[in-house]
């Protein structure tokens, strides 16, 4: 991932927003069904002959990249989908290879983002093809280009008063004049919180200014943006863990917690240090990775960090 990437890190200041009292509101005034967080932990690809030796064993096949995949995470970030809409017999295909309980969640076709979010035919056709995931669908992510700015509201409105109620829905906007003070405009949040719409939470280095810490329904989704398991990955992945343990206090039911790193190689072990945070921080009980030898646990220290 390109944008918001800096040569370093060094320097940047990673704290996060203060509490979102519209987030907190909404959050209190729903009922509580559970008093822990369901966690989802995923990667954006499943692709990388890199993990064969970590996560995937020795010899496995690209068409078995998938099925080893979704033993190790919980969920998928699906890139792919944003530059074609999957055909019927390809999602049905990934479907067969994931065990019960695994979520796609599909990154909205760019030809709707990107180019014509009031084309409603081709939204149709979007929304034709979730239903071949079944029960293994979760929600669609709708990322808006960097340009698009709180003067065209109108165009979003009219796309989010189109997309159906079935699916489950967050949304990325990726303008600063959707984000003052940290927090999501709350005239958007409280047209997504009626419509229980999520927000994704972007924690990338070089654009601090879009990190917020918002919540639009009874689910979330950050996508965290590592640096190469720089010491301050495994600082973010703990902040966060703290700030999540706060929100299910609150009453937030489900998160979807994406991890990227450079080309995404060091994405498992990155995932494995989110995990436990989260296991200790929100009293969650998430398996860690199945590593196939014993390499990469060793490499899991991250220099300079000390121990809370």
């Amino acid at each position: 991932m390109e944008f918001g990437k800096l040569p370093s890190v060094d320097d940047v200041h990673w704290e996060l927003p203060s509490e979102d009292p519209v987030s907190r509101e909404f959050l209190e005034g729903l009922s509580k069904n559970s008093n822990r967080i369901q966690f989802y932990i995923g990667a954006p690809a499943w692709s990388h002959k890199e993990w064969i030796g970590l996560i995937y064993p020795a010899k496995t096949k690209a068409n078995e990249f998938l099925y080893h995949y979704s033993r190790n995470f919980s969920c998928i970030e699906l890139n792919t989908s944003h530059y074609r809409i999957p055909t019927a017999d390809q999602i049905q295909k990934w479907v067969a290879q994931v065990p019960p309980g695994f979520l796609f969640c599909p990154k909205i076709y760019q030809g709707l983002s990107h180019e014509n979010l009031g084309d409603r035919g081709l939204l149709q056709e979007w929304c034709d093809s979730l239903v071949h995931y079944g029960d293994h669908l979760g929600p669609c992510f709708l990322q808006m280009p960097p340009h698009f700015d709180y003067s065209r509201k109108a165009v979003l409105f009219q796309f989010l008063q189109a997309w159906p109620a079935q699916y489950e829905l967050c949304l990325e906007v990726r303008h600063p004049s959707w984000f003052p003070d940290g927090h999501v405009l709350p005239a958007l949040q409280k047209y997504l919180q009626g419509r229980n719409i999520g927000v994704v939470i972007l924690d990338v280095a070089g654009r601090r200014d879009l990190v917020h810490t918002s919540v639009t329904a009874r689910y979330g989704m950050l996508r965290l943006i590592g640096n190469d398991l720089h010491p301050s990955d495994e600082v973010r992945a703990r902040d966060w863990s703290f700030r999540l343990a706060e929100l299910q206090k609150q009453g937030l039911q489900r998160f979807f917690f994406m991890v990227h790193e450079p080309d995404d190689i060091n994405a498992p072990k990155m995932a494995d240090v989110v995990v436990a945070e989260l296991n200790a921080q929100c009293g969650s009980d998430l398996p860690s990775m199945h590593w196939v030898s014993e390499e990469p646990k060793e490499s899991l220290e991250f220099p300079g960090i000390l121990e809370s």
